[in-house]
């Protein structure tokens, strides 16, 4: 029997995965490429659970699923027992992480974030949160995950988890706070380093039209969000 919960949900989808799978049915190297990517679209989120303190409650862990080259999330919105608890700002939290997960593999996402009823089990999600969530992936062009306007409406108190641009309020993928290893010295400027050296690459590669255009717009958004983040591990 389907029972609504009201949840914050996630729809993330990895970019050029189609792109992939063709290039796999007759290259060895393409098909090397795309396990891997499978490999980590299946192993990113419980990896990420592994890191989750003991003390939260498996409830409040996002529930995830993984189909062919999309993660789809959610958890509850609030919690009774904690009332600090912002389920909106674990999925965005989340989906920060799986950002900086799939770029430090040269991928990036899109996807969009909803907040209303939905049915999540382990095997299948169902609702209008979840089909607003896909719809704003679908429907959008550049490479960030987009929040709804039921998304817009739940406060925030997270510091830079997300930005403005277009009108569009997104997740700030590229949050400092959340690349891996950022208290280790140099980390974060390595992983920025790292980041424009993808966007160089596939700029000035044999790419299509519609996906340098993509990979023009992340490398503005990195050049102001680097600087950014720069700020704050110097201060």
């Amino acid at each position: 029997m389907i029972k609504f919960e009201e949840r914050a949900v996630a729809f993330v989808d990895v970019l050029g995965f189609k792109s992939l799978v063709e290039q796999a049915a007759s290259s060895e190297k393409a098909l090397n490429q795309l396990s891997e990517l499978v490999s980590l679209l299946e192993g990113v989120v419980p990896k990420l659970d592994q890191t989750v303190d003991r003390s939260i409650p498996h409830h409040l862990i996002p529930r995830h699923n993984c189909i062919s080259d999309c993660i789809i999330l959610s958890a509850p919105v609030s919690d009774a027992g904690r009332s600090s608890y912002n389920g909106l700002e674990v999925v965005i939290m989340r989906v920060i992480q799986l950002t900086h997960f799939f770029l430090d593999a040269g991928y990036l996402v899109r996807g969009g974030i909803s907040v209303g009823k939905v049915w999540h089990t382990d095997s299948n999600i169902v609702g209008p949160a979840y089909q607003e969530a896909y719809l704003l992936e679908a429907n959008g062009d550049e490479p960030m995950v987009v929040l709804s306007d039921s998304a817009k409406a739940v406060p925030r108190w997270g510091s830079r988890m997300c930005l403005e641009h277009g009108g569009k309020v997104f997740v700030n993928g590229l949050h400092d706070f959340y690349i891996p290893g950022n208290t280790k010295h140099g980390a974060i400027e390595a992983a920025y380093s790292k980041y424009a050296k993808l966007a160089d690459g596939a700029l000035n590669g044999q790419l299509p039209k519609k996906a340098k255009d993509k990979w023009s717009w992340f490398k503005a958004y990195l050049d102001s969000e680097s600087q950014e983040g720069m700020k704050w591990t110097n201060a």
